[in-house]
């Protein structure tokens, strides 16, 4: 999935160069705020229960980012936060009815770099990518016992958006974005003892979200 972004990446700078004519807007900033519903194709398998509706449960759930952008003409640099969150609970012993519970947090922080092309008077076309690091929480239990789970990843993203826009300083923006990043290692905290994890092959922490927001422009 990392090298097809990355490809995309490319596809995107030369498309937003061959449109440079266009008339850019005269705001110097930019900020995007989104929430919206995020998938993980890979599943949560290695991190959760295995069983298959469980895994399913956990493989998708809420998102949210936020984005700062400063712009020249049509190109743009900034920063980029991005969260996910899914959570759930099983028995996992039938005879002592104890259960067991995955809480399961995101935090992805990246710079950025992109193109906002206003296509029309009140529509925009844009697209940001970059490459930062990902953190993974699971504060969840196992028969009843704490259980926490904490790890950290490179990773690699692109998104594009749509904005209809309202006036000169807000619009509303519609966005799908992926993040690529793969887990190696991990610490685990059970019970009161710590050990490392690690994953061979590594875990893949792939995200796809669906996301409107709104657009600030200053």
């Amino acid at each position: 999935m990392k090298k097809s972004l990355l490809i995309l990446l490319f596809c995107a700078v030369a498309v937003g160069i061959s449109a440079q004519d266009e008339k850019p807007s005269d705001k110097a900033f930019l900020m995007f705020l989104h929430g919206g519903y995020c998938l993980l194709p890979n599943k949560t398998t290695g991190l959760t229960s295995t069983s298959t509706d469980y895994v399913k449960k956990l493989s998708s759930g809420a998102s949210w980012n936020a984005q700062a952008y400063f712009r020249t003409k049509m190109f743009i640099v900034g920063l980029m936060y991005s969260g996910y969150t899914s959570k759930g609970n099983y028995i996992a012993s039938e005879t002592s009815k104890l259960t067991s519970s995955d809480n399961i947090l995101t935090t992805y922080i990246a710079p950025q770099f992109g193109m906002n092309i206003p296509l029309a008077k009140v529509f925009d076309l844009g697209w940001n990518g970059g490459f930062g690091g990902m953190l993974l929480k699971n504060n969840g239990t196992v028969y009843g016992k704490p259980r926490i789970l904490k790890g950290s990843a490179f990773g690699v993203n692109l998104g594009v958006r749509g904005v209809f826009n309202i006036n000169k300083y807000f619009g509303i923006s519609a966005e799908v974005m992926a993040i690529a990043a793969q887990l190696n290692k991990a610490k685990v905290d059970y019970h009161n003892e710590v050990v490392q994890v690690n994953y061979v092959p590594s875990l893949k922490l792939n995200q796809l979200t669906f996301s409107l927001g709104l657009k600030i422009s200053i």
